[in-house]
């Protein structure tokens, strides 16, 4: 009769039940649970196993450098951002809203790591999410558009919900790549939120693109729709160095 139920099961493509279900036979038997609170305990254990399994696929495929989350980060080190602000942050509503958050300051005072939590923290709430260092973000950009799939490209991009873009303005970006970049966020505007770091304030961001004209395009989309957050103090990895 176990055999024949792990078939159905398999059937319905339960797989967490079948590799537990003498377990959960026992508890049962243990616990003396009625058959409604037994096929309640078993269907709750399945949506939390499936749900979990979800989230581990949307964390692999967000390609985050390394998982951050809000519980290691030091507060009292770092002023700028409060509790209450990532409260709030973490309801979702601006990426329901379509609006972006950036982060500038100086190497070391967090964004990085603020960045990769809300990311990480919005996964946990159903969105999908995608993490891009800036240098790798223009390379893919550049073998998409000479590979004549620039289109293709974005369009999977967008599938995302969140598009996180790290440490924008760390180095120079030739003009043609910089006019990438402006496609890029022209296609985001409006239809997909970003989250910005950046060691640089906007009025530095033209030494980076190498183009006044293009710098202006590139922030005027991007601030339309934003809360940009100015993170100051010491770089946390010097913290008792120095």
């Amino acid at each position: 009769m176990i055999e024949n139920l792990k078939k159905n099961l398999l059937r319905m493509r339960c797989r967490h039940t079948i590799n537990n279900l003498e377990s959960y036979l026992k508890h049962a038997q243990d616990k003396e649970l009625s058959y409604l609170n037994f096929l309640a305990y078993v269907a709750e254990n399945e949506c939390n196993s499936r749900n979990q399994t979800l989230i581990n696929l949307q964390i692999r495929r967000s390609s985050f450098p390394m998982l951050k989350s809000f519980d290691d980060f030091d507060f009292k080190y770092q002023h700028s951002v409060t509790k209450r602000m990532i409260t709030e942050w973490k309801t979702f509503s601006w990426i329901d809203n379509r609006e972006n958050k950036i982060f500038m300051g100086p190497p070391g005072v967090g964004k990085t790591h603020i960045s990769i939590a809300l990311g990480y923290e919005a996964i946990l709430s159903g969105y999908k999410v995608i993490f891009y260092n800036m240098n790798d973000l223009i390379d893919e950009m550049i073998i998409a558009n000479n590979e004549n799939t620039f289109k293709k490209w974005i369009a999977k991009l967008v599938k995302n919900d969140l598009i996180i873009i790290d440490e924008i303005g760390y180095l120079p970006i030739k003009e043609v790549n910089a006019s990438l970049f402006f496609k890029l966020i022209a296609e985001l505007y409006e239809f997909r939120s970003i989250i910005i770091t950046s060691n640089r304030l906007f009025q530095e961001w033209g030494e980076s693109f190498g183009d006044s004209v293009i710098t202006t395009a590139i922030v005027d989309r991007l601030v339309h729709h934003a809360e940009t957050i100015l993170i100051d103090g010491n770089s946390y990895r010097m913290k008792g160095k120095l």
